[in-house]
């Protein structure tokens, strides 16, 4: 009983002892080392800021760039990359970038104040949320770029209130900043991205005597005449208007809600039978806007079918000649649809649409490679260039209502 009144009292010493520090562990982890590493991360990124804070050898202290994602794209919250934080080796191995040396996250909390990141990316189609909607401080060697893939009339923003907001831009359209196709085109050979480009060099179009030899196998099958995926039904384009007046003249299969046929999105049956059964898909984008080419063309490049377009690019800087068929190259619908016909009997005329794909591949190339590279030139931030009117430069006659093709 004496020894177990005598150990007690030391037992209670030693618990009291192990929680005090077990807490002071705790308070330092929690408070005085986040304090401590944010204060010399603030000084640190402030000091490799100054271009005159030079190392003792004379050279420049530089750091690795970091971008931020401020919203989402439309719901994704990684803009379809793999992490919310990613570093220079998913930059080199999983987005190919020449350039790799920077970090990308969504994550605002990543670095103590927001000024600090070398460039934050805005998604410009989404309305800005009413809680920190825009950073409240801003350095002046920060890069601000506007980002969007939509057309203009599916702006979510009134531009008049960002004048003077951004410094690039980041969109579909070739005289932007950092260009952001839906696909890019490269050649085989070279393996350089020979478009979208204002003038690409297209190799000169080669036939071979068996170049067509799957698509001759394949041609028996192909007993459907055209198919067309939509599921909105108005559009500024009036594509649908066009489509109802090619339909006077040839049979167009049409899926989803605008029309009688259904067919699961991205379903590799869906997939196999456009392959297999048609010969033509109407690749009609929803706004005739300049430079403005979507999926809707690119998808349907890796199946064994025709695409014939319709919108307001000059797909000559956009595609392969002779790999698709422009409505607006036809006066008005029926001559389309002649034309259309003569190809659905002319077997060798129709594989020619294909000999692009023996030189010529389409790949995906991440815009945010591009922006790695802008932040990583000499001085950038000492030549930022400010957007003093981007409502003119995203919405001045970039659309247009009158089409070439009448209907």
């Amino acid at each position: 009983m004496i020894i177990y009144q005598c150990k007690k009292p030391k037992l209670i010493i030693i618990l009291c002892l192990l929680v005090f520090v077990g807490l002071s562990i705790c308070i330092y982890i929690d408070y005085i080392l986040p304090e401590f590493y944010q204060y010399h991360l603030v000084r640190s990124y402030a000091n490799n800021n100054n271009n005159n804070n030079n190392n003792a050898d004379g050279s420049i202290q530089t750091r690795t760039p970091i971008i931020l994602l401020w919203n989402d794209f439309f719901g994704d919250s990684r803009w379809s990359l793999r992490k919310d934080d990613l570093i220079p080796s998913h930059l080199r191995n999983q987005l190919k970038c020449p350039v790799y040396e920077c970090m990308i996250t969504n994550r605002r909390e990543y670095l103590p104040a927001l000024e600090l990141y070398d460039a934050v990316v805005f998604h410009v189609a989404q309305p800005r949320s009413i809680i920190k909607s825009v950073p409240s401080r801003r350095s002046s060697k920060q890069l601000y770029i506007f980002a969007l893939m939509e057309p203009p009339a599916e702006t979510k923003h009134i531009l008049r209130n960002e004048n003077g907001f951004y410094n690039l831009t980041m969109t579909y359209r070739l005289d932007s900043d950092i260009l952001w196709p839906y696909k890019w085109i490269m050649d085989k050979e070279t393996e350089m991205r020979v478009a979208p480009a204002e003038f690409p060099q297209w190799r000169k179009q080669f036939v071979h005597e068996n170049d067509d030899d799957f698509l001759k196998r394949l041609w028996p099958q192909k007993v459907k005449f055209s198919a067309w995926f939509v599921s909105h039904c108005k559009t500024l384009s009036e594509r649908e208007e066009l489509i109802k007046q090619l339909q006077q003249y040839i049979d167009i299969d049409i899926y989803g809600k605008c029309g009688n046929y259904s067919c699961p999105r991205s379903s590799t049956d869906c997939n196999r039978l456009l392959d297999e059964k048609y010969k033509f898909y109407f690749s009609f984008e929803n706004s005739v806007c300049v430079d403005y080419v979507t999926e809707k063309l690119y998808n349907i490049m890796e199946y064994n079918v025709i695409p014939v377009v319709y919108g307001g690019a000059n797909y000559t800087r956009f595609a392969p000649p002779h790999s698709y068929i422009n409505a607006e190259d036809f006066e008005n619908p029926k001559a389309l649809a002649d034309y259309l016909l003569y190809l659905s009997q002319k077997p060798d005329a129709y594989m020619r649409y294909f000999w692009w794909r023996h030189y010529y591949k389409l790949i995906n190339y991440s815009p945010f490679c591009d922006i790695c590279k802008k932040l990583h030139e000499p001085n950038y931030h000492l030549k930022t260039q400010i957007y003093e009117n981007i409502e003119k430069w995203w919405l001045g006659n970039m659309c247009r209502f009158k089409m070439r093709i009448k209907f």
